[in-house]
Formats: structure tokens, C-alpha cells, sequence
């Protein structure tokens, strides 16, 4: 019983002298912490010096940042084993690294000490500051026109560009203005550029002027960038055109400008014509300029449209006036030549001469008369007439014998032949042969005959052409 006394007694002592023993031990291990950045940004890290002091009696080896552990961070150590000799102290460094997104503020972690006995534990704290790239952490831009057309609309476009190394699951995009305002959600990945299209649209009653546009980026609380642009809404000209051409004879082109729109235009209107169109066409406002382009006409005319007007360009291409005065004119010249054209036609000519040393001695003579008209006509006188020294006898008519033969006072001969009618398209021959007893010498000169015939209530008159003979060795008929 007294040996069991003294064992526990012994046990008792012991262990006292070992809780005193780890008592100095740990009040002989000095732990100085120097910081060198524990400023950083997200995408940094932070730098730390560890240095371990040792008053132990004993060389001792120690576990820098064994068992840490974070979703947030990742802590090394190198050396993360340091062995210090009792009396003197070594360092290692401690790299703090953001495992992830993490919101600007100050965060304190816990790293432990160990000897490699684990007698001897300590726990050191850290502060690490988390700071904004600059003013950003996400870079975001407003892409956008400085001046809109408020009846058109647009297209904003939101980039934005993640200066993190890592994931950003829960991101707000905030875009606003007066005239409207755009909330969205997206995510972002790790340093990922991204580009987020907004349709915008305005009232037709919107009031034209400057305004700001804001785009603001969160996410939770955290504000990770923003932009801000001053757009203007403009005022505006929209010039509508309409062109008609009509395809009636006298063909028409009108080109129409109207400015719907809120301020002056300066107009061009272009209009191609042929060289005939040219030559037709008439205007009703006259052309600024005409020129040649590759043998067409390019017509000009330049103008200014305000607000709400509206101007007419009338271009007149009279076919059709052209064409009915070119009918009238062959319709005036076909009535004048079917009223001028002899209706009866009658031809006088020389068949034969008969001639001897000294001249002509007689001559075959040939009427031919026709009727052109579109109707017969009746009661036909055809008179002829031969001059002196030359005559015609009963049996000198080889086809139609006159029905009078006189002479006339200055002593011509004059034949008459009456005729009965002669229908439409109907000609006669009247064949005679005209003597002389004298030879005659030089030119001979038959008088035009004559036809004569009613037409309704009037008595009318057709010469024939008359003949000039010759009796030179040369001799040739001409008509007169």
C-alpha cells in the first residue's frame, strides 16, 4: 500500500514538472510578425515574415501554417519547416493568397506555430486589407452615340471587363437615365470581358435636349465600377421621295419631297432623260443644271425643305401632243394630195416619127387617159390640138375616131373626142397619126391636149403635158 502511495506520488511530480516544463517552453519561443504588404487587391497577395526566437535548452523544429485551412485563402509557408538552435531565431515567409471575389474591407486570419513534439503551440494572427484596383474592379464602358435620333432608336452597349482572377457569380448591372431604367443580372468570369446590349427606345413625345446616362455595377453592396455619358437626342430631318410616272401618251414624272423631319434639309434631285425626253420634256420648276453624262441628260434641281414642306417636281413628256400634231400633219398632207391629185389623169406622147432628108414628115400620137378617182365619171370630152402645117385624116385614126374635128381660127386643128363614161380605175388609148405635107425643119412644139368631165355640179378641166420634137441628129422628146 505504501509502495502504491509513493507511485502515485512520483506520477503526481511528474506531471508538474512537464506542465512547467511546456510552461517555459512556451515563454522561451518568441514569434515576430513583420509585414511587408498586407495591402492588396484581390488579384494580389500578401507578403509576411515569420521570424521564430528560440531560449529553448534544445534545437527544436516548427510547423509554420500546418493545419490552415480557408475557403477564402490560401496561406504558404517557405520554409513552412524552420529548425532554430536554442538561442538564435529563423524566418520564413507566409504568401496570402484570395482563393476567390472578395469585398474591400479588412480580414483577420489565424496561422499556427507548432514544434514538431507539439509541445509547443501558438497561434499568430494576420490582417490583410482587401483595396480597389483604382476606382474599378470590374472596367465598365457606356458604348453608345453622343447624339440619337429619338424616332430610330438605339442600341447601348455595356462593357465590362473582370480585373479579378477569379469568378464573379452575382453581378448587377444598373443602367439609367431619366427616360428609362435597366436592371440586369449576370456573372462574370475570371478576368472575362463581357458585353451586355440594351434596346432603347423612346416616346414619340420625348423632349429633345441633353441628358446623362448611368451605368452602375454592384455586386451585393459592393460597387465594382461604373460609367456615366451625356447622350443628346437631336433634332432631325427625315425626307421621304415618291416618284410617278404615268404611261399615258403624254407621259408625267413626279418626284415628291416631303421633311417630316424637325429641322432643314438641303435636297439634290437627279433625274435621267434621253436625249429625245430632253428635247420633249418640260419643267415645272426649271432645272439648277443639265449636263451630259455618257450620252444621257442628268436633270439637277437643288433646294432646301423645311420642316413640314413639301415640293412637287413636275417633269411633262408631251408623247402624245407630238404624236396627235404629227398625225394631224400627215392626215392635213394625205387630204391635201388625195385633193390635189387629178382624178383623171391624161398622157400625151409620141409614138413614131416619120421622117425624111429634110424633116419630120408625120407622127404617131398617143392619149392615154385614166381615171384615179374612186368613181366612175361620165360624160368625157378629150381635145386635141395640133398646130399648123399639121393635120389628121379619117383614116389616120387607128383606135377612136373623133367625134368633131375643126379648125380654129389661127389654124390649128382641133380633135374632140366624146366619150360615154369611165369607171373607176378604167383607162382609154387614143391612137392617131398627124401628117404634115411639108417637111418640118427644127422644133416642133404639140400643144397640151385637154380632157373635160362633170363632178357633181362642176365642170372640170385636165391638161396633159405637152411635147417638143426635134430634128436634129440629137433629136429627143421633152416634156413640159
Amino acid at each position: 500500500m505504501k509502495k502504491l502511495a509513493i507511485f502515485a506520488f512520483l506520477v503526481v511530480l511528474l506531471s508538474m514538472g512537464v506542465m512547467a516544463i511546456e510552461d517555459r517552453d512556451k515563454d522561451d519561443i518568441e514569434i515576430t510578425i513583420t509585414t511587408e504588404n498586407n495591402q492588396i487587391t484581390a488579384n494580389d497577395f500578401a507578403i509576411f515574415d515569420v521570424a521564430v526566437a528560440s531560449n529553448l535548452l534544445r534545437d527544436s523544429d516548427f510547423f509554420i501554417a500546418k493545419n490552415f485551412y480557408s475557403d477564402k485563402w490560401r496561406v504558404t509557408a517557405d520554409p513552412y519547416i524552420v529548425s532554430v538552435q536554442s538561442g538564435f531565431s529563423k524566418k520564413t515567409r507566409l504568401k496570402v493568397v484570395p482563393l476567390g471575389f472578395l469585398a474591400q474591407g479588412k480580414y483577420n486570419l489565424i496561422i499556427t506555430v507548432e514544434s514538431r513534439d507539439k509541445a509547443i503551440i501558438k497561434e499568430v494572427p494576420l490582417e490583410v486589407e482587401i483595396i480597389p484596383f483604382g476606382e474599378e474592379n470590374v472596367k465598365t464602358d457606356l458604348i453608345i452615340d453622343s447624339k440619337i435620333d429619338p424616332r430610330s432608336g438605339t442600341i447601348a452597349r455595356v462593357k465590362l471587363e473582370n480585373l479579378f482572377n477569379y469568378d464573379i457569380e452575382e453581378v448587377t448591372i444598373l443602367f439609367t437615365s431619366e427616360l428609362f431604367d435597366f436592371k440586369r443580372e449576370v456573372s462574370l468570369e475570371a478576368n472575362e470581358i463581357k458585353i451586355e446590349k440594351f434596346n432603347l427606345e423612346f416616346d414619340e413625345t420625348v423632349e429633345l435636349g441633353e441628358y446623362l446616362f448611368k451605368v452602375n455595377v454592384k455586386s451585393g453592396h459592393e460597387v465594382l465600377g461604373g460609367a456615366n455619358k451625356k447622350i443628346e437626342l437631336t433634332s432631325y430631318t427625315e425626307v421621304t421621295e415618291k416618284v410617278f410616272r404615268s404611261n399615258n401618251f403624254n407621259k408625267r414624272i413626279i418626284v415628291t419631297r416631303e421633311n417630316t423631319g424637325t429641322e432643314e434639309s438641303s435636297e439634290i434631285v437627279n433625274l435621267e432623260l434621253t436625249s429625245f425626253e430632253r428635247f420633249l420634256a418640260k419643267y415645272s420648276d426649271q432645272p439648277d443644271e443639265i449636263e451630259n453624262v455618257g450620252g444621257k441628260y442628268v436633270v439637277h434641281w437643288i433646294f432646301n425643305l423645311s420642316p413640314g414642306d413639301r415640293k412637287d417636281i413636275v417633269v411633262t413628256l408631251p408623247y402624245g401632243t407630238y404624236l396627235a400634231i404629227l398625225l394631224l400633219i400627215i392626215v392635213f398632207i394625205y387630204i391635201a394630195l388625195y385633193v390635189s391629185r387629178k382624178k383623171v389623169v391624161l398622157i400625151k406622147r409620141v409614138a413614131d416619127v416619120h421622117k425624111d432628108r429634110e424633116g419630120i414628115k408625120g407622127i404617131k400620137i398617143i392619149l392615154h387617159l385614166t381615171n384615179r378617182g374612186n368613181k366612175a365619171i361620165h360624160k368625157i370630152r378629150v381635145i386635141d390640138y395640133l398646130p399648123k402645117l399639121v393635120a389628121a385624116s379619117n383614116k389616120d385614126f387607128t383606135t377612136m375616131r373623133p367625134s368633131k374635128v375643126q379648125r380654129s381660127h389661127d389654124g390649128r386643128m382641133r380633135l374632140v373626142w366624146d366619150l360615154d363614161g369611165l369607171d373607176r380605175g378604167e383607162e382609154r388609148i387614143i391612137s392617131y397619126i398627124a401628117k404634115s405635107k411639108l417637111s418640118i425643119i427644127g422644133k416642133l412644139t404639140l400643144p397640151d391636149a385637154v380632157v373635160e368631165y362633170h363632178s357633181g355640179k362642176k365642170y372640170i378641166h385636165v391638161r396633159s403635158n405637152k411635147l417638143t420634137l426635134l430634128t436634129q441628129a440629137s433629136e429627143k422628146e421633152e416634156e413640159s
